[in-house]
């Protein structure tokens, strides 16, 4: 095929890609589809989950038709593609570039992400081109930025930087869906090396690289689950993974906070420690979780965080505790704020014949953690009701 068609077949999938993640109200299920047809994110994520959803099947005709074209997603259909070679173009020392070479450290981020995933970690599943396309175009959505949305959005211009700098590294040297490409055409590589083998020639020279790769992987896979569930005090959208899963499996695309109609999911800036950096955390400062919302699980393209119905059908977020120390309650004094406000009849009443006052009770069954009772809350500066984590 033609390098001009080649180009604009990209062109073509980069138009689609902006227009899904254009999309508002009833199309925001889309903005998933730009990420999920990764078949880098769709692997990652179906190791670590160990179950094959509908979004991560997205990413099965791209793996199938790798295995007949190698590396054919980057060549005719990768939407970064084309802003990555628009970026080499304009850098003024690009035919000296050529010889400068970084290490194919592509195929490493492939084997340590892959490796991570048998643990239920894939690390470096973020570093997906069509992801970091995604997080950018989600945080540009609204201008001017604030230093949140600039953190979000850096991932693409840094890899647009590297490529100015120097043309074609990052698509031949460390994009981690290039370098999956790779290694699915290693079949077609190893009949190469049987050949070179008879004949004399040394062998395939990436084994034992990739050998400690998926090591590597596995250690920083450990220490970055026992990290994520020391920080798992944060709380989570609703029906997220386990708190030393979900910073894993999570491709902090951004779609999430995006998604939400409450805006009370935000990324972490490391109130979590590192391995939560860019991770939705929910903070009920204005709003609170809706019974009937289910948006962030449904633009989820990695399965972090599950679609499957309202609060009340998922794993709670948290659980309402109540400080009686500053309760009006403990006052003497009137207030049905919380349990008028909880949607799920989870609060009642109880008076205190020790101390004759009444004290709020929170049925643990009930309550899922949706914020309603902190937003309605009167106390102030701080809240008598405020949800935690269960952990």
């Amino acid at each position: 095929m033609s390098r001009p068609l080649r180009q604009s077949l990209r062109l073509v999938a980069l138009v689609i890609a902006l227009a899904l993640l254009a999309g508002q109200g009833e199309n925001a299920a889309w903005w998933r589809v730009p990420s999920a047809v990764s078949p880098f994110v769709g692997l990652s994520s179906a190791i670590a989950l160990r179950s094959v959803t509908a979004t991560i099947l997205l990413g099965l005709p791209a793996l199938l038709l790798v295995l007949v074209w190698p590396r054919s997603f980057c060549r005719y259909v990768c939407p970064t593609g084309p802003l990555c070679d628009g970026a080499g173009r304009l850098c003024p020392w690009r035919k000296r570039s050529r010889r400068l070479r970084l290490p194919r450290l592509g195929v490493w981020a492939v084997v340590m992400t892959l490796a991570g995933a048998c643990l239920g970690y894939p690390l470096l599943a973020w570093m997906d081109p069509l992801v970091l396309l995604t997080a950018t175009a989600t945080n540009l959505r609204t201008l001017p930025l604030d230093r949140t949305a600039m953190i979000c959005a850096a991932g693409l211009p840094v890899v647009l930087v590297l490529n100015f700098l120097l043309p074609g590294s990052w698509c031949t040297r460390l994009c981690p869906l290039g370098a999956l490409q790779e290694l699915f055409a290693l079949p077609r590589e190893l009949k190469t090396v049987g050949r070179a083998a008879r004949s004399g020639s040394r062998g395939w020279p990436l084994a034992r690289r990739t050998l400690l790769a998926a090591g590597a992987g596995l250690g920083c896979a450990v220490l970055a689950r026992r990290s994520a569930g020391a920080s798992s005090g944060l709380l989570r959208p609703p029906g997220a993974l386990a708190a030393d899963r979900f910073a894993g499996v999570c491709v902090r695309c951004g779609n999430c906070a995006r998604a939400c109609p409450a805006s009370i999911i935000e990324p972490d800036l490391g109130t979590g420690g590192p391995a939560s950096l860019l991770t939705p955390v929910v903070r009920f400062e204005s709003d609170y979780c809706r019974e009937n919302c289910r948006a962030c699980g449904d633009v989820c393209p990695s399965g972090a965080i599950a679609p499957s119905g309202p609060p009340m059908a998922k794993p709670p977020m948290g659980i309402a505790r109540v400080n009686a120390e500053i309760c009006l309650l403990s006052e003497d004094r009137e207030c049905t704020a919380c349990r008028t406000h909880c949607p799920y009849e989870a609060i009642r009443y109880v008076f205190d014949e020790k101390d004759y006052v009444m004290t709020v009770q929170i049925d643990p069954q009930l309550c899922p953690g949706c914020g309603a009772c902190q937003v309605a809350c009167p106390t102030a500066p701080q809240k008598a009701i405020v949800v935690f984590d269960r952990a």
